[in-house]
């Protein structure tokens, strides 16, 4: 009886090690995905905080058809200008020209954009590709 009851302990106890083991590789699995989502994470939130630009027009001088608008990286890293989207008093324009590819910290670019508008207030909201939007009240 003795023999029999030191076998059966010794497989209940490679089982149990068994399934600790694959256990521990699952759960592995699982934090090293989630540690790789938060360090992403966090990337993306310390490059939106350190991104940001102004549109330095003067609202009383802007040109009408074409719109032109100077924007000035005012963060401290470059940003892309390769999809800016421009709304006009809340309505898309895809007629847009920008001056460079690469914007980087402390230079303008020019913002060109033909549309004709009426004379009077306009609101333009400006947002790139990283969700970073900024808005300019303007008169034409």
């Amino acid at each position: 009886m003795g023999m029999s009851t030191s076998a059966t302990h010794i497989i209940f106890f490679i089982a149990s090690v068994v399934i600790a083991a694959s256990f521990v590789g699952v759960a592995a699995t699982a934090i090293l995905d989630i540690s790789d989502g938060i360090e992403d994470r966090g990337d993306m939130i310390s490059q939106q905080l350190s991104a940001d630009f102004q549109v330095i027009n003067d609202p009383q001088r802007v040109s009408n058809n074409p719109v032109v608008l100077y924007l000035k990286n005012t963060g401290k890293v470059p940003l892309s200008t390769s999809h800016i989207t421009v709304l006009i008093d809340g309505i898309d324009v895809d007629n847009v020209t920008v001056s460079s590819d690469r914007w980087m910290p402390g230079d303008t670019i020019t913002l060109t954009i033909n549309v004709d508008l009426s004379s009077g207030e306009h609101v333009a909201k400006i947002i790139l590709e990283n969700g970073l939007s900024t808005s300019f009240n303007f008169e034409v």
